[in-house]
């Protein structure tokens, strides 16, 4: 079986194989920095394990606190670390127990004040992640010219300003949480 060189098969099996070679070359040169990404996470030390309790009280009221129940206030149901609930849901339980802390104990308030800062941080970290990931036009987002240019669409510094707003509105309520935290008074 005699092939040209201008066979639509060769042509195809040429060019995929051109593209797996430079697809090849992009992640060796990524596979160091992915090792070391999952040495990092391997050595990096869990955020504090903070818990999450969840009593019945005698008149049959669920309270979820950061401080365990007095063996007075009720029955213990479930106590949840923050650290393995789901990303999503660990601002809102750390809301739920700072609110449902009593007023004079301090060293739930240091806690909730410490939780609402850690989710923050995580906010402020995951849009600045956003952002950098963003920078890369999508497709539909370069308008090619006829000298065989190309130009950004306005579609691409719209989203590039969404995620700067996002990222600064992250940054805002870091600073907010700093703040309450920092106003906090009695012992820690």
């Amino acid at each position: 079986m005699n092939r040209s060189l201008h066979d639509p098969l060769l042509t195809r099996v040429a060019s995929r194989l051109r593209l797996f070679a430079r697809r090849w070359h992009v992640w060796h040169g990524l596979a160091p920095v992915a090792l070391g990404v999952l040495i990092w996470l391997a050595t990096v030390p869990t955020a504090h394990a903070q818990v999450l309790y969840e009593w019945r009280e005698p008149g049959g009221t669920v309270v979820y606190s950061q401080m365990p129940p007095r063996p007075t206030d009720g029955v213990l149901l479930r106590s949840l670390k923050l650290a393995e609930m789901p990303a999503a849901d660990q601002p809102t339980a750390a809301r739920v127990a700072s609110a449902s802390a009593p007023p004079g104990d301090s060293r739930a308030a240091w806690q909730a004040a410490d939780a609402r800062v850690a989710a923050a941080l995580a906010s402020v970290q995951a849009a600045e992640r956003a952002a950098r990931e963003g920078q890369r036009p999508r497709a539909g987002e370069r308008r090619h010219l006829v000298n065989g240019h190309s130009r950004l669409t306005r579609a691409y510094f719209d989203r590039l300003s969404a995620l700067d707003a996002a990222t600064a509105q992250a940054r805002a309520a870091l600073q907010a949480a700093y703040a309450a935290r920092d106003a906090l008074t009695g012992p820690r």
